[in-house]
């Protein structure tokens, strides 16, 4: 295992006892927890190398790597010094307010990579233009998160890198590998979600007229979901509709251990 913090390489100071990668997408950022054992004996401590919160740090092996993450919290135990780092860096959380006419998708997100300070991918993504938007005290990460899920478009923050992709078009490609039960570490639980939703229902008020749209899952069970989702018109509300119905119940049957 390679280690290494603000691009230099302390694999040979440190003893690792513990290292988790979480990896995430859309929802949720990926997530670093490691423990480094307080060994005096044949290694520097951790206390040579001074790790502040802000800092990069980023692991390497051979089967993955977590890309450059950021220190997010650091924690001192008898023994043992805990990082938790994020893959964003914390300037993505601030919240602002800011209001946009005829912008397009594509320039919501460059604007949003440029500020939290990432390089924009895009694979897949229809670049639909908006006759006006507002982001009103939101974080760049969260609205950006919100607007990708109206779209139907995966998010993943990877290596200083936003990535956005059409879910559907990766869902439906070839698989780079399948993973079986026995892969796994953990036996493994196959589950229902609890919260299936059989109707969204859009109203919004659109200057001097009102937008009414419903879309159904052709699930028997489930609740209705009423929401009220800015939008220009019938054809952009049943677009978010239907992909606010996807997302709501792509996570109905899944594997948990």
């Amino acid at each position: 295992m390679q280690i290494l913090v603000d691009g230099v390489d302390i694999s040979d100071s440190v003893t690792v006892g513990n290292c988790i990668h979480e990896d995430s997408v859309s929802g949720r950022s990926d997530a670093l927890s490691i423990s480094f054992n307080d060994d005096t004996d044949n290694r520097t401590n951790w206390r040579a190398w001074n790790l502040n919160k802000g800092a990069e740090i980023e692991v390497r092996t051979d089967q993955f790597q977590t890309g450059i993450m950021y220190v997010s919290r650091i924690a001192v135990a008898d023994g043992r010094f805990d990082v938790r780092a994020q893959s964003v860096q914390n300037q993505a959380w601030d919240e602002s307010t800011q209001s946009y006419e005829d912008v397009s998708f594509m320039e919501l997100l460059q604007e949003g990579a440029k500020t939290i300070g990432l390089t924009l991918e895009m694979y897949d993504v229809k670049n639909y233009t908006y006759q006006s938007v507002i982001r009103l005290k939101q974080n760049w990460l969260g609205f950006l998160n919100q607007r990708c899920r109206l779209e139907g478009v995966g998010i993943k923050i990877f290596d200083k890198k936003l990535i956005v992709f059409d879910e559907k078009s990766f869902e439906n490609s070839s698989p780079v590998r399948t993973i079986g039960a026995e892969d796994f570490s953990c036996q493994l639980e196959f589950v229902t979600s609890d919260d299936v939703i059989r109707v969204v229902h859009n109203r919004y008020r659109s200057f001097d007229q009102i937008i009414d749209t419903s879309v159904t899952s052709g699930i028997p069970y489930g609740k209705r979901m009423e929401v009220e989702m800015a939008c220009s018109s019938i054809g952009e509300s049943m677009r978010f509709t239907r992909n606010v119905m996807r997302e709501k119940n792509k996570n109905e049957y899944r594997a948990a251990g």
